[in-house]
């Protein structure tokens, strides 16, 4: 007698696979890069790429890594993503000529930061914790992602966590410091994040010009000269 498969079936099978450890943005991120793959894979008659693009199918529908299994790696929670020291780290400094106050205010306007991150496409406050932020990668394709301020203090510091699931795991933190004596500002940056391909696709976008160090360094400069000439247009006497 032929065997039926049953949704009691599929819900023993699914009880079976491991938990997911892929965010669900990756996970369809890795659906289309495994199709395309198969598809061109089928077109020129490559066995290996084939295998690979099978492989990141695989991945994509069951939200299954066996790689980051490995690593203790889990995307689904950005506290699983970065605990630790996993993920990439990012500290950045720089001394601004302006009281914290002034600072603080137009970086927790968010959605001015892409006047002074040209890396930054748009940020859309969703209410008064949560926020969407798009950003290009290789200068035209868009990611975008979710994140939730989870500590501040007003004219100090905001602290800021993606939200579960996204296709870019990140934490980060700035801090405006008063520096004695002279009335500027240390404003300091911490940010750790996991993107989709782990520490390898960082290091490739490092060689493709989009190394986060160095976009986070050139925007706290251009935050520098924006914030420092609004300083020097209010104190200019007018004649």
């Amino acid at each position: 007698m032929e065997d039926t498969y049953t949704l009691t079936n599929a819900n023993s099978l699914t009880s079976r696979l491991p938990a997911p450890n892929v965010g669900n943005n990756e996970r369809l991120m890795t659906l289309i890069a495994g199709a395309a793959l198969l598809g061109y894979a089928w077109k020129n008659g490559s066995k290996g790429l084939g295998l690979t693009g099978a492989g990141l199918l695989a991945r994509g529908a069951t939200g299954y890594c066996p790689a980051y299994a490995a690593a203790g790696i889990n995307r689904t929670d950005t506290k699983h993503a970065l605990s630790g020291s996993r993920g990439v780290h990012i500290r950045e400094a720089v001394t601004i000529n302006a009281p914290p106050e002034q600072i603080y205010r137009f970086w927790r306007q968010l959605d001015q930061l892409p006047e002074v991150m040209p890396h930054l496409d748009s940020v859309e406050q969703l209410d008064t914790k949560r926020s969407r932020w798009t950003a290009k990668a290789f200068d035209h394709v868009p990611i975008s992602w979710e994140a939730e301020i989870i500590n501040e203090v007003p004219f100090e510091t905001i602290g800021w966590q993606t939200l579960p699931g996204q296709s870019i795991q990140n934490a980060g933190s700035v801090t405006f410091d008063p520096v004695p004596g002279n009335g500027g500002t240390e404003v300091n940056v911490h940010l750790q994040y996991a993107a989709p391909g782990g520490k390898a696709a960082s290091w490739l976008a490092k060689m493709a010009g989009q190394d986060p160090a160095r976009l986070t360094r050139e925007g706290l400069l251009a935050l520098k000269r924006r914030i420092e000439a609004q300083s020097q247009a209010t104190s200019s006497p007018v004649h």
